[in-house]
């Protein structure tokens, strides 16, 4: 694989105790993506983990509360359960004194089972030589100069590798440490952007934010690019889902879900 060409200014800054984020983490419904939101919560406990020697990220979940802004963001990180192979943290993120999201992260340390297979060695696919998705009209950062479609490099293999996936590559990390399961977890909360996309038509809603995510890897992503194969359901009474397989380079590594709000014209 060719190495990508990527701006290294991290997404999320730290002063002290306060968070705050660059233009593109702005999400189309105001405030942060929830992409980023995911990015900072889960990311947060990640870059935690190595330090501590909890092991990998094996799951994830999120809620979004309330439009997350993009500066004067406190966390607070808590253990539910830390020691043995399993270890449960969670985080809250608050702004102007309220609760704007929470997620929860579980962490499992590795060991070796004899006659399982190992980190995968074969490439199944090269996303640099898939078309760029073209954003389609109206599909922009809701009048914004930037939002989190800018942040991300995409590649469109609906015709190409029968996967029906999007591609992502982030043009700049969330943190300054690597965290590669929330990069994926972030990109994923585009899916039902992309459900709506695909089907060639907007429905019949002013909008359609999702109220959680979650997110479940069975191994650590390989490479940065990042596949999402979505397809959702949407209901006259207003709600909806998307679910996702995920892929990194070598095959399907997880899933993802999504509870969607639709909002009425």
């Amino acid at each position: 694989m060719n190495a990508p060409t990527r701006e290294l200014n991290p997404v999320f800054r730290r002063d002290g105790e306060v968070w705050a984020a660059r233009p593109e983490a702005q999400g189309p419904f105001g405030g942060m993506h929830g992409g980023a939101v995911a990015a900072l919560a889960v990311g947060e406990m990640e870059a935690m983990a190595g330090p501590r020697g909890l092991g990998g990220l094996v799951s994830a979940n999120l809620y979004l509360l309330r439009p997350l802004p993009r500066e004067g963001i406190s966390s607070k990180v808590s253990a539910v359960r830390e020691g043995g192979r399993i270890a449960v943290f969670e985080n809250e993120l608050w702004a102007d004194g309220k609760l704007q999201a929470k997620a929860s992260a579980c962490f499992q340390k590795p060991v070796t089972i004899d006659g399982l297979p190992g980190a995968p060695t074969e490439v199944l696919f090269e996303p640099e030589g898939f078309s760029r998705w073209e954003r389609p009209p109206g599909f922009n950062n809701s009048g914004k100069d930037h939002g989190f479609l800018d942040l991300v490099d995409i590649r469109d293999t609906t015709h190409e590798d029968g996967t029906r996936a999007k591609w992502f590559r982030l043009k700049h990390p969330f943190h300054d440490v690597p965290t590669p399961f929330s990069n994926a977890m972030a990109v994923a909360d585009v899916s039902t952007l992309f459900t709506v996309t695909d089907a060639g038509a907007r429905p019949s809603a002013s909008g359609w934010p999702n109220a959680d995510l979650s997110f479940h890897l069975s191994r650590v992503p390989i490479d940065e690019w990042i596949g999402v194969a979505q397809r959702g359901s949407w209901h006259g009474d207003g709600r909806g889902m998307t679910e996702s397989e995920i892929f990194d380079v070598h095959g399907r590594i997880g899933r993802s879900c999504q509870s969607v709000v639709l909002l009425p014209l």
